[in-house]
């Protein structure tokens, strides 16, 4: 059984789930990857449950106007190809909408363009470094 869960603050299960994909597969300094986003009110995160069992999180926050920015999507090695990737990013920009967003941006991990750009995400502008790894900016109408 899938079941979303959205809170106002990074919660135990979004960290785990961030500090296993980021940090221990990909080399982030866990100081790192918490930042004031992860405080209450600063932006929403949501976790995917997949039978209780956290698999997936997202956060995020208004960038200004009617532009959202979602970042920090995440998937345990185990569940990723199963389509929790996509059912995450899915509910962050359901949630966006319902709060006023009308264009959502992401910096994209460079080999994930291709699944952003599935879910209609464009990207501009130049490859840039995050923690040493290539992003990209990307956006897309909603």
């Amino acid at each position: 059984m899938t079941e979303f869960k959205i809170f106002d603050k990074a919660t135990i299960d979004s960290k785990n789930i961030r500090f296993t994909v980021f940090c221990d597969e990909q080399g982030v300094e866990k100081s790192h990857e918490i930042d004031d986003l992860d405080m209450p009110k600063k932006a929403k995160h949501i976790v995917m449950y997949e039978n209780s069992k956290p698999v997936a999180t997202s956060r995020f926050y208004k960038e200004s106007g009617n532009t959202w920015h979602a970042g920090r999507i995440a998937v345990l090695k185990e569940m990723r190809g199963t389509g929790c990737g996509r059912k995450v990013l899915e509910k962050a920009e359901e949630e966006m909408k319902k709060l006023g967003a009308k264009e959502i941006f992401i910096s994209a991990q460079t080999q994930a363009r291709g699944f952003y750009e599935s879910l209609g995400y464009k990207a501009y502008g130049n490859v840039y470094p995050e923690e040493n790894i290539p992003h990209i900016a990307m956006k897309k109408k909603i």
